[in-house]
């Protein structure tokens, strides 16, 4: 092709039409610049083809970790729900307004309080922002997801701060409180590779001790304050941590469904 054109211009040039020639010459430059111009366009569209599919394949990602999230939530939740339920009842017994059965109560205790912990995936995005690919998403998905990171180290700030109800219990209170009311840790059955460690024979009580103690005023304040870490942590879960997290798995299939 290049010898094609040279042998033109070489013609022009032989039989003197300089005028022609050099509008020749002018016009292979302009083609040459729009065959330049071309293979931009080509290649820009190739790279931007490829961003959108890299930047679908991270939404995909984060909305599967999202997912997974979400199910983790239901499930801790549900946990919290059931157990705080348990422990209103156990509450309501201790002020004197509610008659529970000593059976009932006693597997009450069992289960008033919620051993469960909420594991949050964030792997997906902190790689995405890690390799750059974080900024690719559109602006109000990163606000989404922005918020959501917020809210989880709120809760996880707020969670722990009610932890330190059992870590600062330096004369073991809680722990003997917890013994004499025959609180002993039982994990799952599948979870189970040791067998179960029985009370102490010093924290036994009989049924009516274990009745009297429920509803001492001592008791009843350090039952509440449990209550109201289980409970604030239900509400956190509930009505922030889930509530964005449905509202950005909403987003990421909007902005999949429009491209």
């Amino acid at each position: 092709m290049i010898k094609f054109f040279r042998n033109i211009r070489k013609k022009l040039l032989n039989e003197g039409k300089t005028s022609k020639y050099l509008k020749y010459a002018l016009g292979e430059i302009v083609l040459v610049v729009i065959g330049i111009l071309l293979a931009l366009q080509i290649n820009n569209w190739n790279e931007h083809r490829k961003e959108e599919a890299s930047k679908k394949k991270l939404m995909l990602n984060i909305k599967a970790e999202l997912m997974e999230n979400k199910l983790r939530m239901e499930h801790h939740i549900l946990g919290l729900h059931n157990s705080n339920a348990i422990l209103n009842k156990v509450l309501q017994f201790s002020t004197g307004s509610l008659h529970i059965p000593m059976d009932s109560l006693k597997q009450y205790l069992k289960e008033m309080q919620y051993y469960g912990e909420l594991g949050i995936l964030t792997s997906v995005q902190e790689e995405a922002i890690a390799s750059g690919k974080f900024v690719m998403l559109s602006d109000t998905l990163k606000q989404h997801l922005s918020i959501l990171k917020d809210n989880i180290e709120s809760r996880n700030l707020i969670r722990d701060q009610g932890s330190q109800l059992y870590t600062n219990d330096i004369d073991n209170k809680f722990d003997k409180l917890w013994a004499k009311l025959g609180l002993v840790y039982e994990p799952p059955e599948a979870l189970k590779i040791h067998p179960t460690i029985p009370m102490h024979p010093d924290f036994r009580l009989p049924d009516d001790e274990i009745a009297t103690l429920v509803k001492d005023g001592e008791t009843f304040l350090d039952l509440y304050r449990v209550y109201q870490n289980q409970y604030s942590d239900e509400i956190w879960v509930k009505f922030s941590l889930e509530t964005i997290t449905n509202r950005t798995i909403d987003l990421i299939e909007k902005e999949l469904a429009e491209n």
